[in-house]
């Protein structure tokens, strides 16, 4: 908590840091949000299909991170996956969603956040603030038609702060705002849903999860196999090795190391970063949760 704090501190700081946007992080932080200090690297990626480029920098940049940590920003630093955390905590009915969603990311990569914007290029209104709402672009990608972080970072600052925009807002707009309203809706009844299903940078990131420096190591020896682990596991990826099956998680884990922090006998899960443990498990009693 404090982490993620901080990070949703330090991406929305842009007073501190105006050069800030130059700098890609693997977070879903809009670019055009008005406070925003880093670029979002969804955006970036789709701004250089636009334009039929290559984005050596950007590929560059989330490879390195993700070979060294892979997803840990999702689970650490992503101020949407924060504010899913925090609307979880409702007490409300909850929801168990079908693994099977996990692949939609997948086709919003492939589709929206590659493939029509390479297909179709740029489109007649390409200002920060027409690929926000969606407005008079006539664009088919990911930013423009679904991006949820986009719509509450920068399309409801903007639509909040200009009369003129607020006055000719289509129906784009307003279909971005109730996608938004039911990602926030599901997120309170379905932990890290939108994580899960529906970001094109978890899919991304989650292409160097298999060999990431930062990784799960259970010690089958004093493992219990009580499965705490699994049972708090945000996203429903921890497997518990057993005999040759030494399956730590799926792809969808974002080490947020919530299955070290639980575990009940010391020693037996570990989280290490290129062999070298940096969280490991502490026995403590059930009660002490």
């Amino acid at each position: 908590m404090p982490v993620q704090l901080l990070s949703l501190a330090a991406f929305n700081s842009y007073f501190l840091s105006p050069g800030g946007k130059a700098l890609c992080i693997p977070v879903l932080n809009c670019y055009s949000c008005p406070v925003g200090t880093v670029a979002c690297p969804i955006g970036s990626l789709t701004a250089f299909a636009l334009v039929r480029r290559i984005p050596f920098y950007i590929i560059g940049l989330l490879g390195l991170l993700g070979v060294a940590v892979g997803r840990a920003f999702c689970g650490w630093a992503c101020p949407f996956g924060w504010l899913q955390d925090m609307l979880y905590r409702i007490r409300t009915w909850k929801w168990r969603m079908p693994k099977a969603f996990n692949a939609l990311k997948y086709a919003l990569l492939v589709v929206l956040v590659l493939a029509l914007p390479l297909i179709f290029g740029s489109a007649k209104g390409t200002t920060p603030n027409a690929r926000i709402t969606g407005e008079q672009t006539g664009a088919l990608d990911y930013c423009s038609l679904v991006c949820p972080a986009g719509t509450l970072e920068g399309s409801l600052p903007y639509l909040a702060t200009d009369a003129e925009g607020r006055a000719h807002a289509s129906y784009r707009t307003w279909s971005k705002i109730g996608l938004m309203v039911l990602v926030l809706g599901l997120a309170v009844i379905a932990r890290r849903s939108f994580c899960r299903a529906l970001c094109p940078l978890g899919a991304l990131m989650a292409l160097t999860s298999g060999i990431s420096l930062l990784r799960l190591r259970t010690d089958q020896e004093k493992c219990t196999r009580c499965m705490r682990c699994v049972k708090v596991c945000p996203t429903e990826c921890r497997h518990v090795p057993v005999g040759e099956k030494r399956k730590e998680a799926t792809a969808e884990c974002v080490l947020c190391l919530d299955c070290v922090r639980n575990c009940l006998e010391e020693g037996a899960l570990s989280a290490t970063l290129a062999g070298r443990a940096v969280s490991v498990s502490e026995r403590r009693a059930e009660k002490d949760e």
